[in-house]
Order: structure tokens, then sequence, then C-alpha cells
């Protein structure tokens, strides 16, 4: 019953009203939350701080926890999928069907976020532009079954449109991913460091001006 109520509160506009039903249900939506129009099925637990940002149209499904950080945002029309998390046999090291934003961090629109392993997004880390392909799950072709491994993304990391980030990748501090770019399962992406291609490799060291950051800061 909690998650069919959860699933018609969020489909009412961003208002007050909205978050203050959303606490009833016993999530914890801060009362500065904006959170649009959005389909979400079978959400376990919202926590969603001071500041944030969630525009309409974006889908939350079979997740068991989306935290999303003091001022950080997701845009628009983003799928966000943990339905991989319930594999048979899947261990859980406290990520599984998770989404977890630090403070300003974005997701912007058009992007298909599989949580199921979990997609771990330090401060001020980005997915940027559109139709990029964050997969936590994968076939194994060495022992069958699946791999099924966390992304994460750490401090200041981006994330360029339409790129493709496999099972176990970690985006390094700082780092930047090129438009069109594949990171391979378990891949680590050098930080401060911008890498390109399919499979991406390093192409050159990259500092990226923390003012690029500040743009999108919130301010209470």
């Amino acid at each position: 019953m909690r998650h069919h109520l959860t699933m018609l509160v969020c489909l009412l506009p961003a208002c007050g009203l909205k978050n203050r039903l959303l606490n009833r249900l016993g999530h914890r939506v801060h009362p500065t939350v904006r959170f649009g129009i959005c389909f979400v099925q079978r959400v376990d637990r919202l926590d969603l701080a001071e500041g944030v940002r969630i525009g309409n149209f974006n889908a939350f499904r079979f997740m068991a926890l989306v935290e999303v950080g003091r001022g950080s945002r997701i845009v628009m029309f983003n799928w966000i999928l943990g339905g991989s998390g319930f594999e048979p046999g899947a261990e859980d090291h406290g990520s599984l069907r998770t989404l977890r934003m630090g403070e300003n961090a974005h997701v912007i629109s058009m992007h298909y976020l599989d949580c199921g392993g979990g997609l771990l997004m330090a401060d001020h880390s980005w997915i940027t532009g559109i139709r990029c392909t964050v997969l936590t799950h994968a076939f194994d072709p060495e022992n069958g079954g699946v791999i099924l491994e966390p992304v994460t993304l750490e401090e200041a990391a981006a994330v360029a449109t339409n790129c493709t980030v496999l099972p176990g990748v970690t985006i390094g501090e700082g780092a930047l991913l090129a438009a069109g770019s594949t990171a391979w399962t378990r891949q680590q992406v050098t930080p401060r460091n911008l890498h390109g291609g399919v499979p991406a490799r390093r192409l050159a060291p990259l500092t990226i001006a923390p003012s690029l950051y500040d743009r999108q800061r919130y301010e209470p």
C-alpha cells in the first residue's frame, strides 16, 4: 500500500503538500525540494536534501534507495532503474538498487541509469548531455551468470553526452569521459585526465576550472 501511495503522490506537481505527504509516507524530503511530476514505482525510500531539484517526467523503478544530496539536480526524462538488483544470488554490499548523489551533483536529461548494482556519484560529479547508458549489470563471459557491481563517479568527475559506462567502472576524481566513449567493465578512469574512444583510453591530463562546477551550485 505504501508503494502505491508513493506512486500517486509523486504524480503531483512540485509543491509543499507533495513534500509533506512523502514525509508522512516514511520518506525524507526537505521542505525546499522541488520534485516534479515523476513515475515512481516500488521505491523503498526517497532521501532528498535541501535544495534538491528533480524535474518532470523522470522514472524511478524498483529502487531500494534514492539519496540525493544538497543542491543536486536530476533534470528530465531519465530512467533510473534498480530491477537488475533482484538477480538471484546477488550479494548486497550496501549498494544494490541504490542511487546516491553527493552535494551539487547533476544528472541532465534522457539518460538510462541501471542502478541494480548501485550508482554512486560524489560531490560535484556530472552525467551531462543526453543518452548516456550506465549499466551496473552485464553477462559474465568467463564464469557465466551476471556481473553486478556499482559504478562510481568520484568528486568532480564528469561523463559527457552519449557515453556507455559498464559495471564496476570508477571515473576518477576530476576526470572527464569524452562524448561517445565507452568505459569497459571494471575500468579505472585515471583522475584528472581526459579519456575517450571505444574502449576509452587516457588522452591527456585535464584540469577543469572550479568555476564550471560553481555554475549550477545551490544557494539557499
